[in-house]
């Protein structure tokens, strides 16, 4: 009889302990599924930001306004072309100058 006194004191804290457990546990559950959610918030949010942005984009592109992207890598590479073009004959003048002016310095 002795032993059941000696259990019944740590009975209410025992019950007070496993209740807190399951409360805490109640609570990460709630916690983990409430940031599920505001993931899936934020991610719909950044989703439909996106939808809007190339929706714009896409009107864009058929209003005139924005090329795309194969037309704008096609001036690019003319551009390119040009710029080397004119790089070339460039360099061409110069070898022709330094070679009149080594010959021009060969007279002195």
């Amino acid at each position: 009889s002795s032993g059941i006194n000696a259990e019944w004191p740590l009975r209410p804290g025992n019950s007070a302990k496993s209740d807190l457990l399951e409360t805490l546990e109640k609570y990460h559950k709630l916690e983990y599924e409430y940031s599920q959610v505001s993931n899936v918030k934020v991610i719909q949010a950044e989703l439909t930001r996106l939808r809007r942005d190339n929706n714009a984009k896409c009107d864009a592109i058929k209003d005139g306004k924005l090329l795309e992207i194969d037309k704008v890598e096609e001036l690019l590479q003319r551009q390119q072309g040009k710029y080397q073009l004119t790089i070339a004959k460039l360099q061409t003048r110069v070898t022709k100058a330094e070679s009149q002016l080594s010959r021009f310095m060969q007279h002195f």
